[in-house]
């Protein structure tokens, strides 16, 4: 099931997948900012896994590096950031929207650790539903921590049964 996440105003659980994350760093979408906002007033119960902050990372970085880089490849960024100068340009943005993180830590959001199990549950996952296994992982953490709500741009979650997805579009996809 699919519903929007200006809407969501429960009291359940809700995990939050990464480009929730990515449309408030970005400032790119409205309702995730203000579904963050929300978060941060311990009016919601917000879970998050250390998968989708490494993801958030590795975003940021790219985002950053291509300020400085023509044409930004994994191995660019590595030979870019070897130099000391480069590397506290690059990360200044990723320290800062951990910060960030940190802030919704305080405000009662919970990091969720992976487990060897999850990786296990989440190939399996990826093979069920045609999901990449990032998602699949995120899914077979939600299983194990009982949370049945994600709030999530990607509609590949609406074919998984049993969860309700959460979308920050204006209109369900």
């Amino acid at each position: 099931m699919q519903k929007n996440l200006k809407d969501f105003d429960s009291k359940e659980h809700i995990f939050i997948d990464t480009n929730v994350f990515l449309h408030h760093a970005f400032e790119m979408n409205p309702i995730s900012v203000d579904f963050l906002r929300r978060a941060e007033s311990f009016n919601l119960k917000v879970y998050t896994s250390a998968l989708v902050l490494e993801e958030i990372s590795f975003k940021l970085l790219m985002q950053s590096a291509s300020n400085f880089i023509s044409k930004v490849t994994v191995q660019n960024v590595k030979t870019f950031l070897k130099d000391d100068k480069n590397r506290k340009q690059v990360f200044e943005p990723i320290s800062e929207y951990m910060k960030y993180i940190e802030l919704l830590k305080e405000s009662g959001m919970v990091i969720i650790e992976i487990k060897d199990s999850d990786m296990i549950k989440a190939v399996q996952k990826a093979k069920t539903y045609g999901l990449i296994t990032a998602d699949a992982a995120h899914l077979a953490v939600m299983e194990r921590k009982g949370i049945q709500h994600i709030a999530t741009a990607d509609n590949d979650f609406v074919s998984v049964p049993d969860i309700t997805v959460w979308s920050p579009s204006a209109s369900p996809m």
